[in-house]
């Protein structure tokens, strides 16, 4: 049975990796920068009349875009 202790180095070995790739997975992850689950929606009531502005910031848009523009990332 010459074979096992290679056997059973190599799955030391694999298994030291897993878990060095682990701890650099974790320490990445807890590492991030903290972001809100929920995407932040605009605050504040409508307008009586509707502005660029206003339907810029529903849409997601910038404000001074052009319109041939939003009408092809609308389409």
């Amino acid at each position: 049975m010459p074979e096992t202790p290679v056997i059973v180095g190599l799955a030391v070995v694999g298994a030291a990796y897993a878990g060095r790739y682990g701890i650099q997975s974790w320490n990445a992850f807890k590492a991030r920068p903290v972001t809100p689950v929920l995407r932040k929606f605009y605050h504040g009531g409508f307008q009586p009349q509707m502005t660029r502005r206003e339907a810029s910031l529903i849409l997601g848009v910038r404000y001074k875009i052009k319109t041939p523009l939003l009408l092809d990332i609308l389409v």
